[in-house]
């Protein structure tokens, strides 16, 4: 199936084939017209039933039926599980975290004629559902809405330093930026575990489809950790030239000076 590169770059791609892109660095004989035909079966009980409801009313059943017929649920006990991050995983799996069970409730959503957007706000992604002015739905809480009151409070408590809640918090973002941020969790997930041929495989696809330059910087991190000396100078270098002096750029001169060594040793 197409990379995550490629399926960005098409004309407004879904978010259900952009996750399951994602998904097939991992699963490379994942098929995503599979896992789009589980999405519909899933939606098709509810769809003709809803299809001339208002907003609200759909709203309503397909939170129930994604969470009391279908059984989706935050995976709380486990929340690092890479597997929450793959979409083939969370479908069968019926787990996630606020990501990628956004992803499902978006899909959905589309499926019953009901809008919805997703929202990167600080920490826990969510959902907007029926345009601009509708409600905030948390889909990793089983779809419960969220007052903007609410959402002021667990700002405050994750930045009590910070500046409140503003409006940029809570505006829509498209698929590009879901993709980024579903492959920076992956990152620090498999970080976490000490993988670093996972983590470099995520940074390849973040330094594909961004121009921030930490991304290089990390790829290289990941590349040096696997005795990859030319890719980590490369990488090094190419963050070192396209940031303006950068807070490590000590550190990153010492570990293309370290990887430069251990290019010139001799190989046994």
């Amino acid at each position: 199936m197409p990379n995550v590169v490629d399926v960005l770059n098409a004309a407004h791609p879904d978010i259900e084939d952009v996750a399951l892109a994602i998904a097939s660095d991992a699963y490379p004989t994942l098929s995503s017209k599979c896992y789009r035909r589980k999405l519909d079966e899933m939606a098709s009980p509810i769809a003709s039933t809803l299809a001339m409801c208002d907003d609200e009313a759909k709203l309503a059943g397909l939170t129930e039926h994604m969470y009391t017929t279908l059984g989706f649920r935050g995976n709380e006990e486990d929340y690092y599980d890479p597997r929450n991050s793959y979409l083939n995983e969370v479908i069968d799996r019926q787990r996630g975290i606020p990501i990628t069970l956004s992803v499902i409730f978006m899909a959905l959503s589309r499926r019953i004629g009901l809008a919805a957007e997703g929202i990167g706000f600080p920490g826990h992604f969510i959902v907007q559902v029926g345009g601009s002015q509708g409600p905030f739905v948390d889909a990793f809480d089983e779809g419960h809405v969220l007052p903007r009151a609410h959402l002021e409070d667990r700002l405050a408590r994750m930045m009590p330093e910070g500046e409140g809640l503003v409006e940029r918090q809570l505006e829509a973002v498209g698929p590009r930026v879901m993709a980024v941020r579903m492959l920076f969790n992956l990152q620090k997930i498999y970080e976490r575990r000490g993988d670093h041929a996972r983590a470099l495989v995520t940074c390849d696809r973040l330094v594909d489809i961004t121009d921030v330059a930490f991304h290089r910087r990390d790829r290289g991190r990941h590349a040096m950790a696997l005795g990859a000396w030319s890719t980590a100078i490369e990488d090094f270098s190419a963050y070192l030239d396209s940031t303006t002096q950068p807070p490590d750029h000590e550190r990153i001169t010492t570990l293309i000076a370290r990887a430069r060594r251990q290019e010139q040793q001799p190989v046994n």
